[in-house]
């Protein structure tokens, strides 16, 4: 454990580590673990998918019910990720099992089979993240992650950004962009492109667990967040 999370871990603890006022489903949480599971398929972008991880991995020494696992859709195999990093996932994806839904981008730009695009064109997530939707609190988009999420029809109408370079595929989806680097649309949370994951991630423990612990872990990793410019009980 680095120092800065050594430190977190000594001031943090069951009780002091959440800021009730901010959470909607805290009610719920209060007394289950929470579990987030970052979805992973061949050709995901690795900072996509791994940043969010340590982000989240690391609230857990502040916000000890909080476990965070990578799943695919069916059995866990070998994936091998946009840069060719290989990493064996947790568990296969099974509706219910996780409170918050993070998917990440990848490879959207190269219209290639593998990664988002592919992944688009095969519509083997569409089911799933429809599922998904009916049994998970929060749903989450990293950068062309939100195109996923949008071909399963779960952003159309509503607010949320990705990639630059694929604002207007995400418009043809019905969506209204806002061009910030993280957008809370109350249960749907999206982000810009790749690092951008980071901050959504710090927003999210923020949201649901309290500044304090969010503010905490960016320091221990000496990142400087941005979070949205508008939030949902702000929006006319």
């Amino acid at each position: 454990m680095n120092e800065g999370l050594r430190w977190l871990s000594s001031r943090t603890g069951p009780g002091n580590h959440r800021d009730d006022a901010r959470s909607p489903m805290l009610a719920v949480w209060n007394c289950l673990a929470v579990n987030i599971d970052i979805l992973v398929f061949n050709g995901v972008d690795e900072v996509d998918a791994i940043g969010p991880f340590e982000v989240f991995s690391n609230a857990s020494f502040g916000a000890k019910d909080l476990q965070t696992r990578l799943v695919t859709l069916g059995e866990p195999t070998e994936i091998v990720g946009s840069s060719g990093l290989r990493f064996q996932p947790h568990a296969a994806w099974k509706p219910g099992e996780a409170d918050i839904l993070v998917v990440p981008g990848g490879g959207w730009g190269t219209k290639s089979n593998v990664g988002v695009y592919g992944e688009v064109q095969r519509g083997q997530w569409n089911d799933p993240l429809q599922l998904a939707r009916r049994t998970t609190g929060l749903i989450a988009g990293v950068c062309t992650g939100t195109l996923l999420l949008a071909a399963a029809g779960l952003v159309t109408g509503r607010r949320a950004i990705t990639h630059r370079s694929a604002i207007d595929d995400l418009r043809d989806f019905g969506v209204e962009i806002v061009e910030e680097k993280v957008v809370d649309d109350g249960d749907l949370v999206t982000c810009g492109g790749v690092t951008s994951g980071f901050d959504l991630a710090y927003w999210i423990v923020e949201r649901e667990f309290g500044e304090g612990l969010a503010n905490a872990i960016a320091g221990a990793m000496e990142y400087q967040r941005t979070k949205p410019a508008i939030q949902p009980d702000q929006v006319p």
